[in-house]
């Protein structure tokens, strides 16, 4: 204990400006160690957000057919069903075009930066097995881990204000940066690790619409709340939580909500416009409609399945990459106790987003993520899942739970750290970085989260009731203990 106060003393004595730039250093040296091991940064989604970006920056278009089909193009895959011809034939992304056009400039500066790996000597080019193709898909790598560098200090700031504990937020933004499913997806070009900080930067700018300035506030408020939908049609729940956050605070200033709800709107002509240009309807697209309604018991069925599989599926839910969420229902309540209004916001945003990601009717396309790390879905909501979770450690439960939870974390997350590959999948099956640390006997054990089964339902079960006990353990009244600050 007398450590753990030394080393929160040192801390609290840096001030903010230096944990942050402490944070972001560290955060981005260990992030850039990841990607000197093989991964799939290459494949999936991101390549095609990828042609979507150059096909802004090179061509100013977004009709694709020219670049699927250019040989020189330095990463290569066929277009699938990642683009569409859309209306008069054009072959159109069908993803959001938020972050390509949004990185295009840094997406044009990597292709002409990576030409230059040819001026390396051949002995370092070959030790590094580096060419023109891959020192390119470093340098997107680069460029998204420098996001989530940013994202763990606004996380910081964030944790800051609502905890009021300045060294423990450190440590539990740094141990959030560098954990599933954060780090997973940290250095990939895909639109979740992008989402989560807008997100955060949105919820701590929401109080600017009370300020001095507040219609210049209202104007970028509601740009980028707009923006969420522009970069994917998924963070509708953010986007819908967000503005009504938002529309709360100004209830009794109407030219400042009138301001906000205008620029709110044009993001969303915008949002509009650019479906009717590509697609010729208003709202759906080939890669986003609703589903039809499948009846009330698959519906609920469905529903529950991917709740519980976003929880326990060892390829693709959070908690075994990342069981330290298993302390945030608990940061929640000792939260609540601290400021009632910002549990409660922090609540609503967690499940206005997972609504329409877990409902079959709003998301056909299910809740694995395709290709990908696990918990791919929820990488959007971290940052309000994590950031009450420096108050954990105000119980003397709480402390005993986070001691094992992070020493296990850490063990999980140097694993993924050192095999990226591993924590890759697609579909149900055995989760490739378990069958490393414990064996395949384990991993070939779990079972998958495709159908609910009666057994399965039982084990959910279970798993809830300990995680409940686990809460009211480390919430329980008189268990308080002197916070490191």
């Amino acid at each position: 204990m007398s450590f753990a106060r030394s080393v929160s003393g040192r801390l609290q004595r840096m001030g903010p400006r230096k944990l942050k730039t402490a944070l972001a250093v560290i955060t981005g040296l260990l992030l850039f160690g990841l990607i000197t091991h093989g991964h799939y940064a290459a494949s999936g989604d991101a390549v095609h957000y990828l042609v979507a970006s150059r096909s802004v920056i090179f061509d100013g278009d977004l009709d694709l057919a020219n670049n699927y089909a250019d040989p020189g193009r330095l990463m290569q895959d066929a277009p699938e069903l990642h683009a569409r011809p859309g209306r008069n034939g054009v072959l159109r992304p069908v993803h959001d075009i938020g972050l390509p056009v949004l990185a295009a400039p840094v997406v044009g500066l990597a292709y002409r930066l990576a030409p230059q790996v040819d001026r390396l000597p051949e002995s370092t080019r070959r030790k590094a097995k580096l060419n023109e193709s891959i020192a390119f898909r470093q340098l997107i790598c680069l460029f998204m881990i420098g996001v989530t560098c940013v994202l763990a200090v606004r996380l910081f700031a964030a944790s800051v204000v609502v905890t009021g504990l300045t060294s423990a937020a450190f440590a539990w933004s740094l141990l959030y940066a560098l954990s599933p499913p954060v780090q997973t997806h940290a250095y990939l070009f895909l639109t979740e690790i992008p989402t989560a900080l807008l997100a955060l930067v949105i919820y701590l700018r929401l109080d600017t619409v009370r300020s001095p300035h507040a219609q210049r506030a209202a104007v970028v408020l509601g740009a980028l709340i707009g923006l969420l939908l522009l970069i994917h049609v998924r963070n509708i729940g953010l986007f819908l939580a967000l503005a009504f956050l938002a529309v709360w605070r100004l209830e009794r200033a109407g030219a400042v909500r009138r301001t906000f709800l205008a620029a709110l709107a044009a993001m969303l002509l915008i949002r509009v416009g650019v479906n009717w240009w590509f697609w010729g309807t208003l709202f759906s697209t080939p890669h986003a409609h609703f589903a039809g309604w499948i009846g009330a018991d698959p519906f609920i069925t469905e529903t529950l399945t991917r709740t519980f599989g976003l929880l326990f599926d060892p390829t693709h839910g959070l908690l075994f990459s990342a069981p330290i969420y298993l302390l945030a229902p608990a940061a929640l309540v000792l939260l609540a106790r601290r400021s009632r209004g910002a549990a409660v916001e922090l609540t609503l945003i967690v499940a206005c987003y997972l609504l329409f990601v877990v409902n079959p009717i709003t998301n056909f396309h299910g809740w694995r993520g395709g290709w990908s790390p696990a918990a791919r879905f929820l990488v959007p909501i971290t940052p309000f899942l994590a950031m009450g979770l420096p108050l954990v450690v105000t119980t003397r439960v709480g402390v005993v739970a986070a001691t094992v939870l992070v020493s296990l974390q850490i063990v999980v997350s140097a694993v993924q750290w050192g095999n990226p590959i591993l924590t890759f999948h697609e579909g149900p099956g055995k989760a490739l970085w378990i069958q490393k640390l414990v064996g395949p006997s384990v991993a070939d054990a779990l079972p998958s989260w495709e159908m609910l089964t009666p057994m399965l339902t039982l084990g959910a079960v279970v798993a809830m009731v300990l995680w409940w006990w686990l809460t009211r353990a480390i919430v329980s009244r008189g268990q308080a203990r002197t916070p490191l600050s």
